[in-house]
């Protein structure tokens, strides 16, 4: 039985392992294009804090889309509207919506951006496991319609 942290977050992930690392490398990108465009918006530029994060991720969800579709689950082409990026960008507006609640709730109790980026973070994370779920099983499954590289 194999027990380095690549095999059990294999077992955990039943056979993921490699995705889940790589869709996590790419949450920590879009953690940081958020963040760092909230400390702009909202830090700097003093736009009003959900405002300020609708703008922040709708931005960094365009990069993280990307690189989720190719580096993550390796789809090349042209991306499929109603297969692709309207289930990713309604997980992502759930995300959204959440995150801005608590952007609401923190801006009401503090005019402190940290908590502004905290709360962000917060809704974010909350979905961040079934997202993972989601794509993986549904957006970016192999299709029937799918030809292998080099097949033709």
């Amino acid at each position: 039985m194999a027990s380095s942290p690549a095999a059990l977050l294999d077992r955990l992930t039943r056979g993921r392992g490699e995705k889940a690392l790589r869709y996590s490398a790419v949450s920590v990108v879009g953690i940081i294009t958020t963040q760092t465009l909230l400390v702009l918006l909202a830090g700097i530029m003093n736009i009003q804090p959900v405002t300020a994060n609708v703008l922040a991720v709708t931005i960094s969800a365009v990069p993280v889309f990307l690189l989720n579709k190719r580096w993550v689950w390796g789809r090349q082409g042209r991306a499929r509207m109603r297969r692709e990026v309207l289930p990713f960008w309604g997980l992502t507006l759930v995300g959204l919506l959440l995150s801005s609640g608590l952007v609401a709730v923190a801006h009401e109790h503090s005019d402190r951006t940290i908590w502004v980026m905290i709360a962000n973070i917060s809704g974010f994370g909350l979905v961040w496991v079934a997202k993972f779920l989601f794509l993986d099983a549904i957006v970016f499954a192999p299709q029937d319609d799918d030809v292998p590289e080099g097949a033709l």
